[in-house]
């Protein structure tokens, strides 16, 4: 995953945006337990890399649908995908929760008629197990160019390391590093993030031999399972969107600073 620019949030000012609506209404902290948040019960509608990022057994009993991690290289198709899973889980007394952040705006529009709406209050995955979006951009200062990795991403999804492995199957080894380096131009350093919750022992010679191959400089950061840990547990806080039925998600619920509104409590 790469600190290039995209459309999120915090790339985005309040005029590229329709107008904003209403900040999402004030909800009652006390929510039930985990899988009984209403009688529709609680389900999970997850990135891959979010989902191996969890405690093992933590959807168990869940209404858990995984949606492609392909579908992050086109904002639009994820888009789509993102409504008709919250279209097909929204039924009366439902909470869905969404484990994923901003990610190109794809939750930006989303609606329910029946059930409640719960999605971490990130720019993407990368903030979500980085913490928060300032630990994001903490990290993005430090150096120019960053890809950032972590055990999930490297064993759910498409990654510059699994990219140069399919060129040399298909290209050999020369062109393979040939394209490579033209992709890598102005990228400086992999970010490792280190939730805690895995041993990443078994991934760091993979990293960093291919560091070491396109000159690029590895650092290990301690990252959080906070964020991560909390879908699949009623009440949550200030790191989260919970949108009763009917509130369209907008700009303005992800990123109220820039609309000059307060964060929701």
């Amino acid at each position: 995953m790469t600190d290039e620019p995209q459309e999120t949030g915090e790339q985005m000012k309040p005029g590229d945006q329709t107008p904003a609506r209403d900040p999402v209404p004030e909800t009652d902290d006390q929510a039930p337990a985990s899988g009984e948040p209403g009688s529709g019960g609680l389900r999970l509608i997850a990135c891959p890399a979010v989902l191996g990022e969890m405690a093992e057994g933590a959807t168990d009993g869940l209404d858990c649908r995984t949606l492609e991690a392909q579908l992050h290289l086109s904002p639009e198709r994820l888009k789509e995908a993102m409504r008709a899973a919250v279209a097909d889980a929204d039924t009366p007394g439902a909470t869905i929760v969404i484990g994923y952040g901003l990610c190109s705006n794809a939750v930006l529009g989303l609606k329910t008629e029946h059930a409640t709406l719960v999605v971490p209050r990130v720019d993407d995955c990368i903030a979500m197990m980085l913490g928060s979006n300032e630990a994001f951009a903490a990290q993005a200062q430090k150096a120019v160019g960053t890809y950032y990795l972590a055990k999930a991403y490297l064993e759910e999804c498409d990654t510059i390391l699994s990219d140069h492995e399919k060129l040399v199957e298909k290209r050999g080894a020369e062109r393979a590093e040939q394209m490579m380096r033209m992709l890598l131009a102005h990228y400086t350093r992999i970010v490792l993030i280190d939730t805690g919750r895995y041993d990443l022992e078994p991934y760091r010679a993979r990293v960093a031999d291919f560091a070491e191959r396109f000159d690029l400089a590895v650092e290990e950061v301690p990252g959080t399972t906070r964020i991560v840990d909390a879908l699949v547990v009623a009440g949550w806080g200030d790191d989260f969107v919970v949108a009763p039925p009917g509130h369209e998600l907008t700009l303005a619920d992800f990123r109220p600073e820039l609309y000059g509104g307060a964060e929701q409590p």
